[in-house]
């Protein structure tokens, strides 16, 4: 017989235990479960004259609210859509004003073509044949119709005195 059958006890049975931070292949690691903020898992004690019976509490995290999580978001959108509303009345402002100027422009343009053109026309009828022919007489010249040409009365031979 052995020790442990006639004693009744058995050894206890060792496990082989993994240093710390190295994990087993195929093993999922598992939290150890955390207990909640104030409980510590004991009895509160008995009160003490003049004591509450509730042991004391650490002041709890204070998280932010939703509200104030959402604020800096919804000022983001805000300021996004007024810098958009600013830059579209900028934008359709300075069209109008070049439309304005482009409208000025094609007036101003219209009105130097029909100068032109009525300057044009009086051009042309001063340089008809019998419009210059008119001028010629008017200035002392005349047409000498054996020659063809227009002549001023004085003899061509001589020079002209008041060179």
């Amino acid at each position: 017989m052995t020790i442990e059958q006639e004693t009744g006890r058995v050894a206890p049975v060792r496990r082989a235990v993994p240093k710390p931070g190295t994990r087993r292949p195929g093993v999922s690691h598992q939290t150890k479960p955390r207990p909640r903020p104030g409980t510590d898992g004991r009895r509160p004690a008995a009160a003490r004259p003049g004591e509450s019976a509730e042991p004391a509490r650490r002041p709890a995290v204070r998280r932010p609210s939703a509200k104030r999580q959402r604020t800096p978001f919804v000022l983001l959108v805000v300021g996004l859509m007024c810098g958009g509303l600013v830059s579209l009345l900028l934008l359709t402002t300075m069209l109008g004003r070049d439309a304005i100027t482009d409208a000025k422009l094609r007036d101003e343009i219209a009105a130097a073509r029909q100068e032109k053109e009525a300057l044009q026309k009086k051009y042309e009828e001063k340089m008809q044949p019998q419009n210059l022919a008119r001028q010629a007489e008017a200035q002392g010249d005349h047409l000498d119709k054996t020659l063809g040409i227009w002549t001023t009365g004085e003899p061509s031979g001589q020079a002209d005195p008041e060179r």
